[in-house]
């Protein structure tokens, strides 16, 4: 029977402890303002931002989809912020590929091919992506022709894209 009770009252202290959605939520604003704006935010809030987040979003992940979405996108673009491109990834994947009938699944789709073109160098995994994208959505308003384009432009300078630019300039003159 001690033993019981004892077991109890550890499992009561423990399950005490365990953050809410709610605890979450505000540790989330409050580190939002510590981390210092989007110029140049503190990594170290930066990274307790995005655990939190990542915390946060397993709790929600059933009850409240929009929410869980909405937190992994901020943490997301936190992470891209801050140099952590794989983190940035690693979170757009979870709305992308977790959720791909999500409003928001196409955009977290576009931005992974957008940090691995841009932020990692990886055109490969870059093009591969965004021709995924342009299976999965090909006509969405906001990155379909953004997804095209990439694709187009994916590993070219900035000079060579400024002079296909120009030539494209040329032929709409001509027309």
């Amino acid at each position: 029977m001690r033993k019981h009770l004892l077991f109890a009252l550890v499992s009561l202290v423990f399950l005490s402890c365990k953050p809410t959605p709610a605890d979450l939520e505000k540790k989330l604003v409050d580190l939002d303002k510590e981390i210092g704006g989007a110029k140049a935010p503190n990594k170290e809030k930066a990274a307790q931002f995005i655990q939190t987040s990542e915390e946060l979003a397993a709790l929600v992940q059933s009850s409240d989809q929009e929410k869980y979405v909405n937190v992994l996108l901020k943490a997301a673009g936190l992470a891209k912020a801050v140099d952590n491109p794989t983190k940035a990834i690693e979170l757009y994947s979870k709305v992308s590929e977790g959720l791909p009938q999500h409003a928001k699944a196409p955009s977290a789709l576009f931005m992974q091919a957008f940090i691995y073109e841009n932020d990692m160098g990886e055109m490969q995994k870059a093009k591969t992506t965004y021709e995924s994208f342009l299976q999965r959505y090909p006509g969405d308003p906001d990155f379909a022709d953004d997804a095209q384009n990439a694709l187009k432009m994916l590993g070219k300078s900035p000079e060579e894209i400024v002079k296909e630019f120009e030539k494209m300039q040329q032929e709409v003159k001509t027309q």
